[in-house]
């Protein structure tokens, strides 16, 4: 019964999209922040910011172009 309780151990994380991509990254540069630690890891916090905005923008830019895609359909019909 003491296996029941014992915290699972993790192996990875699995980054299926995007979204995963950045509460990953926010999660870390949040530890970072509750730790006072963010001077010390300021060049680390630097790039994670820089892939979470990355990543925000991918998302942006795929939502634009099937925006776009529906646009040009639409005067394709009309």
């Amino acid at each position: 019964m003491t296996e029941d309780n014992e915290p699972k151990i993790r192996r990875g994380v699995v980054l299926n999209d995007l979204a995963s991509v950045r509460r990953l990254v926010q999660r870390i540069v949040s530890r970072a922040f509750k730790e006072d630690a963010e001077l010390e890891y300021s060049g680390r916090i630097s790039q994670l910011v820089t892939v979470w905005l990355k990543a925000y923008e991918l998302e942006k830019v795929s939502d634009l172009e099937k925006r776009v895609i529906a646009l040009e359909n639409d005067r394709r019909r009309g």
